[in-house]
Parts: C-alpha cells; sequence; structure tokens
C-alpha cells in the first residue's frame, strides 16, 4: 500500500519533540504527514491540503487552537475534516470545550502509547468513512414548541434559532451513531442550509 494511500494527516504542534514522534510514527505507519508549529501555518494547511485528518494542539503561539477549531469548523471546505485535540493531563475544561467546538475526539499528551494513537486515529478514519454513507436527518425546531425555548437559551442562542451570519433558519442535522449498539443513538449538531455552518 503507498504512503498516500492511508491518507493526509497534519499535525499543528508547537512542542517539536511531540511533533517529532508524531510524524515519524505516522509516516512509518504509511500516512502522508504534513506538519505546522502555529495556527496560522496550521490553518494554511488545512485550507490548501485539506487533509483526511487533522491533530491539533489547543496551546499554540499565535492563533490559539480553539480559534483554529472554529475556522475549520466554520468553513464548507474543511468543516467535515475529522480533527483530534490534543491536550496536557488535567486540562478537562479544555476538552470539553474542544469537543463543544466540535473535535471528532481528544488525546492526553503522553498518557496514550505508540499503538494505541495509531488504534484512534484508524477508528477515526473508519468512522469519517461510515459518515459519507449515513443518511442524516435535519429537523426544524420551532420557537415555542414543547423545550425550544429553554433548549435556546441553554444553548446561548440569541438570535432564535438562525445563522449569525446568513440570518436563515438552522437546522438539527441529526447523525446515526453506529458505535452505539443499544437502540437508535444519534450525534447532533445545528447546522444552517444556506452555508452549511455547523454550530
Amino acid at each position: 500500500m503507498s504512503t498516500a494511500s492511508k491518507g493526509k494527516i497534519l499535525i499543528i504542534e508547537d512542542d517539536a519533540s511531540f511533533r517529532r514522534v508524531y510524524h515519524d510514527m505516522l509516516e512509518t505507519a504509511g500516512y502522508n504527514v504534513l506538519v505546522a508549529d502555529n495556527g496560522e501555518m496550521g490553518w494554511d494547511l488545512a485550507k490548501t491540503e485539506k487533509p483526511n485528518l487533522i491533530i491539533l494542539d489547543l496551546v499554540l503561539p499565535g492563533l490559539h487552537g480553539f480559534e483554529v477549531l472554529k475556522n475549520i469548523r466554520g468553513d464548507k471546505e474543511t468543516m467535515d475534516i475529522p480533527v483530534l485535540i490534543t491536550t496536557a493531563l488535567g486540562e478537562q475544561a479544555d476538552i470539553k470545550k474542544g469537543i463543544e467546538l466540535g473535535a471528532t475526539d481528544y488525546m492526553v499528551k503522553g498518557f496514550f502509547t505508540p499503538r494505541e494513537i495509531l488504534a484512534k486515529i484508524r477508528s477515526v478514519f473508519t468512522q469519517a468513512e461510515m459518515r459519507k454513507s449515513v443518511v442524516s436527518y435535519k429537523l426544524s425546531v420551532k420557537e415555542g414548541r414543547a423545550d425550544a425555548a429553554k433548549l435556546q437559551s441553554d444553548i446561548g442562542m440569541t438570535n432564535l434559532f438562525t445563522c449569525p451570519q446568513c440570518h436563515e433558519e438552522l437546522l438539527l442535522d441529526l447523525i446515526p451513531d453506529y458505535t452505539r449498539t443499544d437502540s437508535h443513538w444519534f450525534l447532533s449538531h445545528f447546522v444552517c442550509p444556506k452555508c452549511q455552518r455547523a454550530f
């Protein structure tokens, strides 16, 4: 199998030692690896190269990892790229915020063995491939029905359920979660039908 056939992975990491470890491990495993040591370079590479997966450190010089993640999820050309965030041990608040901003999964630096990291990456790739063939369900959430007002308040939507950029009514996008086998489960987020931005 050729290097390119396994997929292209972008590593956005300012720590040279972690960057080298990830790069060498993934390249040896047969992936095409790109690296960036700051947020601006990482975002530029994400836009131009459109990798199959991004490994994103949250604490970066210049453009912070959260901002990079927001940019990735807010651009229709990069919004579907899986993003695996990396954090230091104990940064649970950062992990929570990263997942809320659309990160696919996370890793704690130095906590996973190379074999476990590769297994996690393969799992992310597998889930991404599955989603390509999955039919999602887009539902309108009407103001005034049942708990719509409370949901709007709890998630901080200040302009009803509308896109702040396009002013279109947001749809609730439900994607079947096939990792759960106990009945029907869905991953969900709001999406603008016009600009395709996810919230």
